[in-house]
């Protein structure tokens, strides 16, 4: 049985399946990207890649990466997508941070990462769904804005609609020193919040 994950805790190891490289180990040494970077991991749960606000973020982590490896971190983002749908939208030499595609959800269970209420993505919010709070609703009308005034579109659907993300900030000991589960697909902490960690 999985438990969450709180500052202090061990993350343990464990082996995905990158896009390009096949499968690695989380600790097993540095990889292609991440060699001169040091060993203190970024390690961002997202959705998936067709879902338009995780698209913003993979743009947003993209245009702060350099200040993650300034400070000697390596950045790994997990989605629920399969390798061949990022080979189909990405390039390698595009990206500066390592996917995890984990398109069966096991990571996600092993981090006990939650879901949104189903209620949230449906008109009309069904009776007895807890509303989404002000903040995310603002916050989520924002993102999707931009998302459209960037001309991003929608993908393929991929694992689990209603997963939530969450964020790890893992030091040299392998244990966690921040630790964020999201309670909405838009509350995601910002960059400056993350790099006072590192």
């Amino acid at each position: 049985m999985t438990k969450r994950y709180e500052a202090g805790s061990v993350i343990p190891d464990f082996d995905f399946i990158a896009p390009w490289g096949g499968e690695k180990k989380f600790y097993a040494g540095d990889n292609e990207k991440n060699e001169k970077n040091g060993t203190k991991k970024v390690l961002f749960f997202l959705r998936y890649y067709g879902c338009r606000t995780t698209q913003l973020e993979l743009r947003d982590i993209a245009a702060d990466c350099d200040k993650f490896h300034e400070r000697g971190a390596q950045v790994y983002v997990v989605l629920q997508s399969a390798a061949e749908t990022i080979r189909a939208q990405l390039r390698e030499e595009d990206i500066a941070f390592e996917i995890i595609c984990d398109p069966e959800g096991s990571l996600y269970r092993l981090f006990d990462i939650g879901y949104l209420h189903l209620g949230h993505f449906l008109r009309g919010i069904p009776s007895g769904t807890p509303p989404r709070p002000k903040k995310f609703e603002e916050k989520l009308e924002k993102r999707l804005a931009l998302a459209t005034e960037l001309g991003i579109t929608h993908g393929v659907y991929e694992g689990n609609e209603q997963q939530l993300p969450a964020v790890f900030v893992v030091d040299e000991n392998r244990k966690a020193i921040f630790v964020h589960y999201s309670q909405d697909i838009v509350d995601i902490p910002e960059a400056d919040d993350l790099l006072k960690y590192l």
